[in-house]
């Protein structure tokens, strides 16, 4: 299942940067191991950077803002494609 989420970062370059992020949801959660991290696949495009790419990311309970912070982190790493 796809999913969007817009990641507001607070830095601005000349824009806000919001991050619009569509990720690609594990299709298979273990319910019954609450450590378990979910590796995701996501694309995020930056408009005021004009840079977009795909991460892998892995979050426990996902929600809007932590995955936002787990693709800004491999983002800031550079470790995108």
């Amino acid at each position: 299942m796809n999913n969007k989420v817009f990641f507001n970062t607070g830095r601005d370059y000349g824009a806000p940067q919001v991050l619009e992020i569509t990720y690609i949801a594990p299709a298979n959660v273990n319910e019954f191991d609450d450590a378990a991290l979910d590796l995701m696949t996501a694309h995020f495009t930056d408009a005021a950077r004009g840079i977009s790419g795909q991460v892998s990311i892995f979050v426990k309970d996902a929600t809007a803002v932590k995955i936002g912070s787990a693709v800004l982190a491999e983002y800031d790493a550079g470790n995108y494609q």
